[in-house]
């Protein structure tokens, strides 16, 4: 049901090319916050921006189709043109199908940069969006990273392609590419990965500002302890003993229901925080996962009521008990 679904949820797409007809453009936009126009790439770069997106109050994503006439320099091109129309925050592009190859020429066809060397200032994050260092991208390495699915930037001492890992181990999984608001920069969306350690920096922490503080650094601690854990150790304790974490799971989040003070509530959400990451750790579960997990969730149009469940109340108050 539509009419369930908030407006900037809703896409219209538009197989022809010309766009919406005014006569039904505001009807439309009052119902829908995004049009999808699909059209060819020379179409599209010589179409009027104004006239594809005819409501202010819509954005507007074009989709452009490649065909087998079309050359990679002329689909760039258009692109580099479209890109130049879009307002900002008003529209984006798509390809369809594109390779690895079309992909990242166009993406680098909507960025600027005022470099001598033509490089894009980069930085690299983790999917929590912590900054793990500072590169740069050449058209080049942006084609490759697409290619392969990992981190791969342009080295200035070598002068040439840095994939990520090669020499050190420490590899990166390829999530996304994003360009910043004025389009001169990029941001590299990663996991970052070791088998030694995750380490991103070539003094072997995981970023190049030293070793992580918060919750990233006791998920390297607990990483640690599941390995090698020292005599005595608490965390190795709850690893090994399943019950025991599940009633202190138990336990703290209640503590946590019952905290009143600021400070109080602080504390028992450390405590929560705590044994609910050795359980993830225990499951091989990272930050990142929970981080996935919570977008995805952000893009869902329904939810559920999320009443509490008698059941798993009763349970917890079960182990309350035996544990009080």
């Amino acid at each position: 049901d539509a009419t369930r679904v908030p407006r900037e949820r809703l896409v219209l797409h538009w197989k022809d090319g010309s766009g919406v007809p005014s006569e039904i453009a505001e009807e439309i936009s009052s119902r829908v916050g995004t049009i999808s126009v699909q059209m060819d790439p020379l179409t599209a770069a010589r179409t009027s921006w104004e006239g594809l997106a005819i409501s202010k109050q819509w954005k507007c994503v074009v989709q452009l189709t490649i065909g087998a006439e079309l050359s990679t320099e002329d689909m760039v091109a258009s692109v580099s043109t479209l890109s130049k129309a879009i307002g900002e925050n008003k529209g984006s592009i798509t390809i369809v199908d594109p390779s690895a190859e079309q992909l990242g020429l166009c993406y680098a066809a909507c960025m600027k940069t005022d470099r001598p060397d033509g490089l894009y200032t980069t930085v690299v994050c983790t999917r929590s969006n912590e900054a793990l260092g500072l590169v740069y991208s050449s058209k080049e390495s942006i084609i490759a990273a697409l290619q392969c699915g990992r981190g791969v930037y342009y080295s200035r001492s070598r002068n040439g392609l840095w994939r990520k890992g090669d020499t050190s181990g420490h590899y990166q999984t390829l999530h996304r590419i994003d360009a910043d608001c004025d389009g001169d920069a990029l941001r590299v969306t990663v996991t970052q990965n070791g088998d030694d350690v995750k380490a991103f920096c070539h003094l072997h922490t995981l970023t190049c500002w030293g070793e992580p503080r918060g919750l990233r650094h006791l998920e390297g601690t607990l990483a640690q302890r599941l390995v090698d854990a020292p005599a005595g150790s608490y965390t190795k304790r709850l690893f090994d003993d399943e019950k025991l974490l599940r009633e202190k799971l138990v336990e703290e989040a209640q503590e946590l229901s019952e905290a009143e003070s600021k400070q109080h509530v602080a504390e028992e959400l450390a405590d929560v925080l705590y044994f609910a990451m050795v359980r993830a750790a225990k499951a091989g579960v990272s930050i990142d996962d929970a981080v996935s997990e919570l977008d995805k969730r952000a893009r869902k149009v329904t939810r559920r009521k999320g009443d509490s469940k008698a059941f798993r109340i009763k349970a917890g108050e079960e182990i309350l008990g035996k544990t009080g």
